[in-house]
């Protein structure tokens, strides 16, 4: 394999952008909830995916699918990525470091 290969920014993020097509669609009915989740959030809310995870109520999905859906969201321009980072509360978040989103 080539460095061509190995080290492509455009490949990277369209092998990226295809496995969270698949993890979002691999679980329509979550995806539909999260999409009216997000519908439903007042303009102008700010906050984070975690925000969301931490009083949901329906169907519980594969991991992956929060980032996948909340990715989607982003893409069609329903939230807007914050300049302001803040620390994830969530035990296997770690403390991890994340974006605030505000909900256009």
């Amino acid at each position: 394999m080539s460095d061509d290969d190995l080290y492509n920014l455009l490949k990277g993020r369209e092998a990226r952008d295809e496995g969270m097509a698949l993890v979002a669609n691999s679980n329509p009915t979550f995806s539909y909830e999260f999409h009216q989740a997000i519908l439903s959030l007042p303009r102008g809310w700010i906050g984070q995916c975690e925000d969301i995870r931490r009083g949901w109520k329906g169907t519980i999905p594969h991991p992956n699918a929060w980032g996948a859906n909340w990715s989607a969201a982003v893409k069609l321009g329903l939230l807007v990525e914050l300049p302001i980072k803040v620390s994830m509360t969530a035990t296997k978040s770690h403390g991890r470091r994340t974006h605030l989103f505000r909900r256009t």
